[in-house]
């Protein structure tokens, strides 16, 4: 299953008006998932309004992605984390895979090795909000 995909890195784009919100978050956390945020958010492009696609995942984005590893398709709205309760389908962007969809778009992959040394794949199938 894994090899229809590109695993090359995607684009991550980050609005101009989030970027300090999210870099602020990585930096102070200790988590892997804040370590993660603050390495994508260094090779991110950052956009003016109007500029980029006019879809990615950012803060209070509902993302439907799929995890190539297990096939689970799951569907989240990513929060900062003192608004993540999972069982009412909010992600912390400071969890692995929530750093892992920041900034990308439609049909992107991201992946990564979990704290666990497992290889972890996921590919956003659509955005909202």
């Amino acid at each position: 299953m894994l090899a229809h995909h590109d695993l090359r890195p995607a684009p991550v784009y980050v609005a101009e008006e989030d970027y300090d919100r999210l870099a602020n978050l990585a930096r102070g956390g200790r988590t892997a998932g804040a370590r993660l945020l603050e390495r994508e958010l260094e090779r991110a492009v950052v956009l003016q309004p109007g500029e980029g696609p006019a879809q990615f995942v950012r803060l209070g984005s509902t993302v439907s992605y799929r995890d190539l590893a297990s096939g689970e398709a799951r569907r989240v709205e990513l929060v900062a984390p003192d608004r993540a309760d999972i069982d009412a389908g909010r992600l912390s962007v400071l969890s692995p895979v929530g750093a892992a969809l920041v900034g990308l778009c439609p049909g992107a992959c991201f992946s990564w090795t979990g704290e666990d040394g497992r290889p972890r794949v996921v590919v956003v199938e659509a955005v909202a909000g």
